[in-house]
């Protein structure tokens, strides 16, 4: 996949069939939106291209309302990549990008593509004021003889409600992140790298990754989790604490990360840790030796997990 991160860098990419949105969570309703356009462009022989945005607009209009973000930007052109689309345009969130008038911004995406399809959302709106919306673009591409194609929001499969990104950091804040996960269509996941902590789950024989998160992210809450760490290419079952662990003193909000059977020192590293299922609430123990039952409990909970998911993929293995 191509990435440009402006209109001007933009070449061979005429014709293109193009989805535009926000795209903040990339899920399942994004992902539709991105699928149509690459339909499109099978049938018609073209690229299809993505044009979105690099944080929300209200981190340029109200940075203090801007809502909590699902992705990084290295996740989010991650994500898009695996949706398997030729070309990305991420544009940066300026203030000059949210004074431009809806005509310019449509003038510009005529001019560089010169489109032979555009796919959206029923709720894309863009430029100045969000004065722009799929009927102001459908009218000006309409001079252009360039179809636009209005998807209706897709539903949850389980409930009356759209997916949304709302939605879906409603439920990653109350620790469901297998529902999160569900409506994303992949685990919820944060990247970060491996921050020097106190290092004391090494001494009561937990050693954990303490992870250095970008920020204005969103956050599970407080519990522990069964997780699995991406590092180098290679998945690892592990567990997660956040919170502030409160049977010890002078702690802070955090998020650590102790990797199943795993002894190499990663301090430094970039890891990707995935949030599969919430175990409990954080709480304070009376004793350390208490906690240090409660985790090796946990951890045998975290460990039937996988031990259960590998058998059901073998069986379905068998099975085709």
């Amino acid at each position: 996949m191509e990435v440009f991160h402006s209109f001007q860098e933009i070449t061979g990419c005429h014709a293109a069939v193009v989805a535009l949105g926000t795209f903040d969570g990339v899920h399942m309703g994004h992902r539709a939106v991105m699928r149509a356009a690459m339909a499109e462009a099978k049938k018609l022989h073209r690229k299809a291209a993505v044009v979105t945005f690099s944080a929300h607009p209200l981190s340029v209009l109200h940075p203090e309302k801007e809502p909590l973000r699902l992705a990084t930007t290295a996740q989010k052109i991650q994500y898009i990549a695996d949706v398997g689309v030729d070309v990305l345009v991420l544009l940066p969130m300026t203030k000059e990008l949210m004074a431009e008038t809806p005509t310019a911004f449509c003038r510009q995406l005529q001019e560089t593509f010169c489109p032979a399809a555009i796919v959206v959302g029923e709720n894309f709106t863009y430029g100045a004021g969000a004065g722009g919306n799929t009927e102001t673009l459908a009218a000006y591409m309409k001079k252009h003889r360039t179809p636009v194609q209005v998807l209706p929001l897709v539903p949850d499969p389980q409930g009356l409600e759209p997916i949304s990104s709302t939605k879906i950091r409603q439920l990653i804040a109350c620790g469901n992140v297998e529902e999160a996960g569900r409506l994303l269509g992949r685990p919820f996941a944060m990247t970060g790298t491996v921050a020097d902590g106190d290092r004391r789950g090494r001494t009561i024989g937990f050693p954990t990754a303490n992870l250095h998160l970008a920020p204005h992210m969103a956050v599970p809450a407080d519990g522990v989790y069964i997780t699995e760490v991406s590092r180098q290419g290679q998945w690892l079952p592990a567990m997660t604490n956040v919170g502030a662990n409160p049977t010890f003193t002078r702690q802070y909000r955090r998020v650590e990360t102790h990797i199943l059977d795993w002894h190499e020192d990663i301090y430094g590293q970039d890891i990707t840790v995935s949030f599969l299922r919430r175990i409990r609430e954080e709480k304070q123990f009376p004793t350390v030796a208490a906690l240090i039952t409660q985790m090796q409990q946990d951890k045998e909970v975290v460990r039937q997990y996988f031990l259960t998911r590998q058998a059901l993929q073998d069986l379905e293995t068998v099975s085709l």
